[in-house]
């Protein structure tokens, strides 16, 4: 199913209605994603979608790109790419994801997908991310927005965006007789 939808996808500009797919931000951006996936076939995983940029598009384009038999170690997994390349890795457990989701120095979004909305909402509330979406994933709405570790301090967006600007100072006056 993960493959029809990637393979499915509309390109062109953000801005248009029915786009779901715009460029990347830099030619910078492209090298370095077309970068990882070449690096995770070279080690192994397996491309089952994309995993090239968009042939006859004018602009930074890669294709929605689906990896599996992905695994630590492999830079796709271990770092933040920024391109619409989703790698899927196998697990035992809904503790062994979690764990394994935040051993990662990275954190700024993750998302759960699931049919029961309880067990998504619980394993959620469990990832160390800025944010995190169940059954969805980069639906930014007007809600703060930034990352965990290495992904970034601060806020965008509401009274966590001020307070990032914010220096608290604390005074002790010593008390002068009168």
């Amino acid at each position: 199913e993960l493959v029809r939808c990637a393979e499915k996808a509309t390109f062109g500009d953000g801005f248009e209605v029915g786009v779901e797919y715009g460029p990347l931000n830099n030619k910078m951006q492209l090298d370095k994603v077309s970068a990882l996936v070449e690096d995770a076939r070279a080690q192994g995983c397996e491309v089952l979608c994309g995993g090239g940029r968009r042939e006859g598009s004018r602009g930074f384009f890669y294709e929605p790109t689906i990896v599996s038999n992905i695994k630590e170690g492999v830079r796709l997994f271990d770092e933040e790419q920024f391109g619409p390349v989703m790698p899927i890795t196998p697990y035992k457990s809904d503790e062994e994801a979690v764990a394994r989701a935040n051993d990662s120095e990275y954190g700024l979004g993750g998302s759960v997908w699931t049919s029961d909305f309880a067990t998504g909402n619980a394993l959620a509330s469990k990832l160390l991310a800025g944010t995190v979406w169940v059954n969805q994933h980069t639906d930014l709405t007007e809600a703060p927005f930034g990352g965990f570790k290495q992904s970034g301090l601060g806020r965008e967006f509401g009274s966590f965006n001020v307070a990032s600007f914010t220096e608290v100072q604390t005074l002790s006056l010593a008390k002068q007789d009168v």
